[in-house]
């Protein structure tokens, strides 16, 4: 079951593909090609293919035909693929290039490969280049811990989503930043609001959740969105219960894909990464209290899906 801090970043990109635009110009620092239009595309990275590969998010900029080009859709000039990690992976250097490769191949342009973690110490592992052997890769990372929450609210007017996603991953109870927050938040008043809403809940600690509420009081903020126009009080005790739901289910989910792998591996049974994947992507309890199960008394570990 993908996380919370797994979904943010791409649920922010989903409803707004501009922003996937604004994290590589924030890492790159300098221009992309010119483009009038931003769109999210398929993720799937392959059209056919034993081993299905497809990618968490596919942003694509476009401009207008040239009047030389003879074609009446828009021209892809850049594609944006990006891919949030939470642990270290070594498989990703071996799927990553076929992202790229296949998607640019697909689209026909460039293509970057933005990479999104919680840490800066992660990140400097994922930055590594990827050697291809006749060429490489180089991921573009950006550490989440990097982003400091936004405390100008002219700037989180500008940029009400990377204000979210910035107080999100570095939780303060700073009334600068949760004043910023409101404005951002006003700012995107949306139907996608209640969803950034959820986020920031989840995140916050119980002394910045206070202090959001006095502001919100105080300057008698207003919203259009259900879940932000509910009392206050209410929001916030839906957004504990849910983030304590969904916290409780992850790690049991989680601690019996593990009980599976060290089961096997205390009785010497031998894991195919293609297996791994398949245990610990899954997110159903009672597939894998089955799985648990087998591979107690399985000889092999083919038995372990009969």
């Amino acid at each position: 079951m993908p996380s919370i801090e797994h979904e943010l970043p791409l649920d922010l990109i989903r409803n707004d593909p501009w922003f996937a635009v604004e994290l590589v110009k924030e890492v790159r620092g300098e221009p992309l090609p010119e483009h009038t239009r931003v769109r999210c595309d398929a993720s799937e990275a392959t059209r056919t293919a034993p081993s299905q590969l497809i990618t968490d998010s596919l942003v694509v900029c476009e401009r207008p035909p040239l009047p030389h080009e003879k074609r009446t859709e828009p021209v892809p000039v850049l594609g944006i693929i990006t891919e949030p990690q939470h642990t270290w992976d070594p498989r990703k250097s071996y799927s990553w290039p076929c992202y790229v490769a296949n998607i640019r191949h697909r689209l026909k342009c460039p293509i970057v490969l933005l990479v999104l973690t919680p840490t800066t110490a992660l990140g400097r592992r994922y930055s590594t280049p990827i050697d291809l052997g006749c060429g490489e890769i180089r991921p573009l990372v950006l550490a989440l811990d990097t982003l400091r929450p936004v405390t100008d609210q002219s700037v989180a007017a500008r940029h009400p989503v990377l204000t979210v996603l910035s107080l999100a991953a570095n939780p303060t109870d700073d009334k600068d930043a949760l004043e910023a927050l409101l404005v951002a938040l006003k700012s995107l008043d949306t139907p996608e609001s209640s969803l950034y809403f959820d986020y920031v809940f989840a995140a916050m600690s119980a002394t910045a959740l206070s202090s959001l509420e006095e502001i919100m009081t105080v300057r008698d903020y207003e919203f259009r969105t259900e879940l932000i126009g509910r009392p206050f009080r209410e929001g916030r005790a839906e957004g504990r219960e849910k983030g304590r739901a969904e916290g409780r289910e992850k790690g049991q989910v989680e601690g019996r894909a593990q009980a599976i792998l060290d089961v096997l591996e205390a009785r010497g049974i031998s894991v195919p990464d293609g297996t791994r994947e398949r245990i610990t992507t899954s997110s159903d309890l009672d597939e894998l209290g089955l799985w648990v199960r087998r591979a107690a008394t399985l000889d092999r570990v083919e038995e372990l899906f009969d």
